[in-house]
């Protein structure tokens, strides 16, 4: 949450040094409205340019900064007095110092400098000859019928540029290329960027389409920053919404960030639904992939050779051959903090969630993953030959079915590389084999701190496989110091319900199940966390979690009154720790530091502790 917090801070600071930028940096603006219908000069809203082309030549040679003002309408890259380029070559090029500003309300209004993006709608359109005809598929945005043959190849070009080329608030729609490329892959149809790094905010990349690679955005050697943008029903071969990547004709690594961006209903028609990256690094900060689709690999996400941080980001309902929400191969990297991985599925074979094969490392703390699909391994997680660390997961209600000769493993996690996992929770995960975690081959599997309930055969592991679990507290036993089985009393735990009637509990395997998630913080009489209320409720009984974990485990930031021993499960260290009861009601409970029995420490404690280190060091005449 402060991570949040800090995040938005840092946004709400950017967007204010912009503003001002904008009215007080900028040597002089220039005005686009294609309503306008004076001089057409760019001096005012009566007298802008009609054509956005006309605004960038001016600012291509007039002193810097500027700022170029456009109101709502569809513009498109061949328009211009200065150039009669009337083919799909033309393109829409950023400037460095140059700030595009769309969304006003124009020529006419009664405040024609009124601002609101979606109510003033400003388009960049690659319908050259205005002849589109509305796709509701992207897949099928290439076939001939629906006249984009003729469209713009490229929207807009952010190629050469730096983090002053600046567009905000536009939807680029309607870019459309196809043709057999002789070296790198091609394509961009939306935004091409060649060792740039533009900033584009607030902008919608929806409805490009490219028999290559990156339909709403193509980047090589490109690091631009995205900030609240969206690519919806793009399509592609490679990287439906983006695509980062690296070549030897420029040797730099593609490093975008996204904060706050969003993905929806894009199809890939190999890998990458949303995005695809090789040899690329990006970084996402609080962005969105929901109902993406790749016939292959990574409806979210596809890696090759790339080092990808994540924070704060919601992977929900995307589909893929496997990988739904994340594949990674060939040595790539992946840290993700505070993510949740929700409904996506591997319709042929691995890693409904997350899928590595022959990876580099998976990093994974305070994820969720729950009511995942893999049709064959690894509903929640598929790792082959990748070595992980998972730190307060939670993995719930995720399957692996197996179909035909094959039998399905690891309903939450299929683990083949080196795996540790400390403080997680499994509950409620389904597979053939190792319901909630399936590990094979010759490499180790380490579990400290962990809860695995309400699944049955809950790890499952082929010989020679070295497993050690320690303090963890595991359904049907399991051999190991400080291990428990004994009912965690979670909060409200998660159940397969049918599809029709939630009221109705069935079998996982129950081919009409899907999974209704729950609360898995554990009962306490002296308090545990209430994410819905936000505040600490207590309970009738106490989990036999609490204080149970690993005594050399540090208690972190596990709150008064605690056993000074870490809680067991995803929360066993962090603030939403349940609170330890010692058979009295919590204000009758000593509190280290409490001296005046208010069930707090505070100044009044600190001063009574004062004045005794005060009598204890005061020399006695």
């Amino acid at each position: 949450m402060e991570y949040q917090q800090l995040i938005k801070t840092w946004f709400s600071m950017f967007l204010f040094l912009l503003s001002i930028g904008r009215t007080s940096f900028a040597n002089h603006i220039i005005y686009v409205d294609d309503d306008a219908v004076d001089n057409n000069d760019g001096s005012s809203w009566q007298s802008a340019y009609i054509f956005l082309q006309d605004a960038l030549a001016e600012a291509e040679i007039a002193n810097k900064p500027i700022e170029i003002r456009v109101a709502r309408g569809i513009y498109k890259p061949y328009q211009g007095s200065w150039e009669k380029a009337t083919d799909s070559r033309a393109s829409f090029q950023l400037i460095n110092d140059v700030t595009i500003v769309g969304g006003y309300a124009g020529f006419g209004e009664s405040d024609p400098n009124t601002r609101d993006v979606e109510l003033y709608e400003t388009i960049l359109s690659g319908d050259l000859n205005g002849n589109d005809i509305e796709v509701n598929d992207p897949c099928d945005m290439l076939l001939a019928e629906f006249n984009r043959g003729d469209n713009s190849n490229t929207i807009i070009k952010g190629s050469n540029t730096n983090a002053s080329a600046l567009l905000d608030g536009f939807t680029i729609t309607g870019g459309y290329s196809t043709g057999i490329s002789m070296g790198p892959l091609n394509g961009g149809a939306g935004m091409y960027i060649a060792s740039g790094s533009p900033t584009i905010i607030n902008c919608t990349f929806k409805g490009n389409a490219t028999s290559q690679a990156g339909g709403g955005m193509y980047n090589i050697a490109g690091s631009p920053t995205l900030i609240d943008c969206k690519f919806e029903n793009n399509y592609a071969e490679f990287g439906a919404g983006m695509y980062n990547t690296y070549t030897i004709y420029i040797p730099q690594r593609s490093k975008p960030v996204l904060i706050n961006c969003s993905f929806n209903g894009n199809y890939s028609g190999r890998e990458g639904g949303s995005i695809y990256n090789f040899k690329s690094d990006p970084n996402l900060t609080n962005c969105k992939f929901s109902h993406n689709f790749a016939l292959v690999y990574g409806a979210g996400i596809y890696n090759s050779y790339s080092n990808i941080e994540l924070s704060d980001t919601l992977f929900i309902e995307n589909t893929a051959g496997s990988g739904g929400g994340i594949y990674s191969e060939d040595n790539s990297s992946l840290i993700v903090t505070n993510c949740n991985f929700r409904n996506n599925i591997a319709k042929a074979v691995f890693g409904g969630g997350i899928c590595n094969w022959d990876a580099n490392e998976l990093i994974l703390t305070n994820c969720t993953f729950n009511g995942n699909t893999a049709m064959r391994d690894g509903g929640g997680i598929f790792n082959r030959r990748t070595s992980s660390t998972l730190k307060n997961c939670i993995l719930t209600g995720n399957k692996a079915y197996g179909e035909l000769i094959y039998t399905g493993e690891g309903g939450g996690l299929y683990a083949f590389g080196d795996t540790i996992l400390n403080n997680c929770t499994f509950s409620g995960n389904w597979a053939h084999q190792g319901r909630a975690i399936s590990k094979y081959s010759d490499s180790f599997l380490r579990l400290n701190n962990c809860i695995l309930w309400n699944g049955g055969d809950e790890i499952s592991k082929s010989n020679p496989s070295t497993l050690t679990v320690t303090y963890s507290n595991i359904q049907g036993g399991m051999e190991g110091e400080g291990n428990i089985d004994a009912d965690p009393c979670f909060a409200n735990p998660g159940y397969w319900a049918d599809a029709d009637d939630p009221n109705i509990v069935v079998e996982p395997n129950d081919p009409n199940a899907v999974w209704v998630d729950g609360d898995y913080h554990l009962k306490s009489q002296a308090g545990r966390w209430d994410p819905v209320s936000q505040s600490w409720v207590q309970d009738d009984t106490t989990s036999p979690c609490i204080d149970a974990g690993d005594p050399n485990s540090p208690i972190g930031h596990e709150p008064f009154p605690n056993g000074g021993i870490i809680n067991m499960g995803a929360y066993g260290g962090t603030v939403e720790a349940s609170k330890s009861y010692f058979g009295k009601p919590v204000c009758e409970t000593i509190i280290a530091g409490d001296i005046n029995g208010d069930c707090k420490v505070d100044f009044d404690d600190l001063m009574i502790l004062m004045n005794h280190w005060l009598e204890d060091h005061t020399p006695q005449e």
